[in-house]
Protein backbone atom coordinates (compact mmCIF):
# COMPACT_ATOMS: atom_id res chain seq x y z
CA UNK A 1 0.00 0.00 0.00
CA UNK A 2 2.42 2.53 1.08
CA UNK A 3 4.72 1.68 -2.03
CA UNK A 4 1.63 2.11 -4.22
CA UNK A 5 1.33 5.38 -2.22
CA UNK A 6 4.84 6.82 -3.25
CA UNK A 7 4.90 5.23 -6.76
CA UNK A 8 1.35 7.08 -7.38
CA UNK A 9 2.85 10.51 -5.70
CA UNK A 10 6.36 10.25 -7.82
CA UNK A 11 3.80 9.62 -11.14
CA UNK A 12 1.90 13.06 -10.07
CA UNK A 13 4.74 14.48 -9.24
CA UNK A 14 6.41 13.40 -13.18
CA UNK A 15 3.16 13.92 -15.08
CA UNK A 16 3.18 17.28 -13.59
CA UNK A 17 6.69 18.10 -14.46
CA UNK A 18 6.03 19.75 -17.87
CA UNK A 19 3.70 22.29 -15.59
CA UNK A 20 6.00 22.65 -12.87
CA UNK A 21 9.34 23.08 -14.87
CA UNK A 22 7.49 26.91 -15.70
CA UNK A 23 6.13 29.13 -12.62
CA UNK A 24 2.63 29.98 -12.66
CA UNK A 25 1.68 33.77 -12.37
CA UNK A 26 -1.46 33.77 -10.27
CA UNK A 27 -2.43 36.17 -7.81
CA UNK A 28 -1.95 34.93 -3.91
CA UNK A 29 -2.52 37.80 -2.03
CA UNK A 30 -4.92 35.85 -0.23
CA UNK A 31 -3.22 33.20 0.61
CA UNK A 32 -2.75 33.02 4.48
CA UNK A 33 1.06 33.41 5.04
CA UNK A 34 0.71 32.72 8.62
CA UNK A 35 -0.27 29.35 7.95
CA UNK A 36 2.51 28.63 5.07
CA UNK A 37 5.11 29.39 8.35
CA UNK A 38 3.40 27.26 10.30
CA UNK A 39 3.39 24.61 7.88
CA UNK A 40 7.47 25.38 7.15
CA UNK A 41 8.35 25.10 10.34
CA UNK A 42 6.33 21.88 10.78
CA UNK A 43 7.67 20.36 8.09
CA UNK A 44 11.23 21.14 9.45
CA UNK A 45 10.38 19.54 12.40
CA UNK A 46 8.87 16.32 11.16
CA UNK A 47 11.75 14.34 9.91
CA UNK A 48 13.68 14.31 12.71
CA UNK A 49 10.88 14.23 14.86
CA UNK A 50 10.35 11.05 13.36
CA UNK A 51 14.12 9.67 13.22
CA UNK A 52 14.24 10.54 17.04
CA UNK A 53 10.96 8.17 17.49
CA UNK A 54 9.26 11.07 19.05
CA UNK A 55 6.02 9.96 17.55
CA UNK A 56 4.06 12.59 19.64
CA UNK A 57 5.61 15.66 17.95
CA UNK A 58 5.25 14.13 15.01
CA UNK A 59 1.75 13.51 15.16
CA UNK A 60 1.56 17.37 15.80
CA UNK A 61 3.40 18.14 13.09
CA UNK A 62 0.75 16.11 10.84
CA UNK A 63 -1.81 17.85 12.07
CA UNK A 64 -0.11 21.07 10.92
CA UNK A 65 0.78 19.56 7.79
CA UNK A 66 -2.73 18.21 7.28
CA UNK A 67 -3.76 21.69 7.81
CA UNK A 68 -2.19 23.01 5.51
CA UNK A 69 -2.62 20.62 2.42
CA UNK A 70 -6.52 20.73 3.49
CA UNK A 71 -6.20 24.22 3.01
CA UNK A 72 -3.87 24.45 0.01
CA UNK A 73 -6.64 22.14 -1.44
CA UNK A 74 -9.51 24.01 -0.55
CA UNK A 75 -7.69 27.45 -1.81
CA UNK A 76 -6.98 26.36 -5.53
CA UNK A 77 -9.68 24.35 -6.08
CA UNK A 78 -11.75 27.88 -6.01
CA UNK A 79 -8.87 29.50 -8.13
CA UNK A 80 -9.43 27.17 -10.64
CA UNK A 81 -7.34 26.34 -13.60
CA UNK A 82 -4.94 24.81 -11.00
CA UNK A 83 -5.37 20.96 -10.95
CA UNK A 84 -1.43 20.04 -10.40
CA UNK A 85 -1.89 22.03 -6.84
CA UNK A 86 -4.85 20.28 -6.19
CA UNK A 87 -3.38 17.11 -6.89
CA UNK A 88 -0.29 17.68 -5.02
CA UNK A 89 -2.92 18.49 -1.92
CA UNK A 90 -4.40 15.48 -2.12
CA UNK A 91 -1.28 13.26 -2.53
CA UNK A 92 0.34 15.02 0.46
CA UNK A 93 -2.82 14.65 2.68
CA UNK A 94 -2.40 10.41 1.24
CA UNK A 95 1.36 11.00 2.47
CA UNK A 96 0.63 12.06 5.92
CA UNK A 97 -2.09 9.06 6.31
CA UNK A 98 1.12 6.55 5.70
CA UNK A 99 3.06 8.46 8.04
CA UNK A 100 0.08 7.93 10.61
CA UNK A 101 -0.09 4.39 9.59
CA UNK A 102 3.83 3.59 9.98
CA UNK A 103 3.67 5.65 13.83
CA UNK A 104 0.96 3.72 14.79
CA UNK A 105 2.90 0.40 13.67
CA UNK A 106 5.94 2.28 15.34
CA UNK A 107 7.82 1.79 12.04
CA UNK A 108 10.16 4.87 12.21
CA UNK A 109 12.26 4.21 9.24
CA UNK A 110 9.29 3.74 7.04
CA UNK A 111 7.56 6.91 8.33
CA UNK A 112 11.01 8.76 7.98
CA UNK A 113 11.07 8.09 4.39
CA UNK A 114 7.30 9.02 3.86
CA UNK A 115 8.10 12.16 5.69
CA UNK A 116 10.43 13.17 3.38
CA UNK A 117 8.04 12.44 -0.01
CA UNK A 118 6.18 14.77 1.79
CA UNK A 119 8.57 17.42 2.00
CA UNK A 120 8.93 16.56 -1.96
CA UNK A 121 5.24 17.33 -2.48
CA UNK A 122 5.48 20.67 -0.63
CA UNK A 123 8.39 21.73 -2.81
CA UNK A 124 6.93 20.16 -5.95
CA UNK A 125 4.14 22.67 -5.00
CA UNK A 126 6.55 25.60 -4.07
CA UNK A 127 8.71 24.97 -7.72
CA UNK A 128 5.60 26.45 -9.33
CA UNK A 129 3.49 28.89 -7.15
CA UNK A 130 5.65 30.12 -4.68
CA UNK A 131 6.05 33.73 -4.90
CA UNK A 132 9.87 34.70 -6.19
CA UNK A 133 10.16 37.50 -2.89
CA UNK A 134 8.14 34.73 -0.78
CA UNK A 135 10.02 34.29 2.53
CA UNK A 136 8.09 30.37 3.54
Amino acid sequence: MRKMLMLSTLAAMIGAAPVLAQRVTIDLKDYDDDLMHDIDRALKNFEPDISGQNAEAARDDVAELRRGFTYTEDYFTKKGNTPDAVEISRQGLQLLEAVVKDLDAQNFDSAAETARDVSKACRSCHDTYKPDKARF
